[in-house]
């Protein structure tokens, strides 16, 4: 370092330099905390949506399960009148040709 001396004008724009080097410094670290802050936040909002989620699956299983049951039931009574009006519709035109051969 040398011994000379630094021109007034000088060490204050240095100075007002660094007063705005950490006036933006505070800035930024406000900005942090807040998204911070944000974040946290969402992490718990995002957690307590899962626990939510959770639940109303846990709570929707069985509904599925039973209508899963529902529909099958309904596949099979479904299949059982066809094969019922099969049956008559065949019952029916044997009936018509032996009624006409007559």
């Amino acid at each position: 370092m040398s011994n000379e001396h630094v021109p007034l004008s000088e060490f204050t724009s240095f100075r007002a330099e660094m007063r705005e080097h950490m006036n933006q410094q505070t800035q930024l670290m406000k900005q942090m905390v807040e998204l911070q802050t944000k974040h946290s936040h969402l992490e718990l909002q995002l957690s307590r949506n899962e626990a939510k989620l959770d639940g109303l699956e846990a709570r929707l299983r069985p509904v599925e399960a039973q209508q899963q049951s529902t529909l099958e039931r309904t596949k099979y009574n479904r299949d059982i009148a066809w094969l019922v009006l099969t049956i008559l519709v065949g019952i029916g035109t044997f009936s018509i040709r032996t009624l006409l051969n007559s």
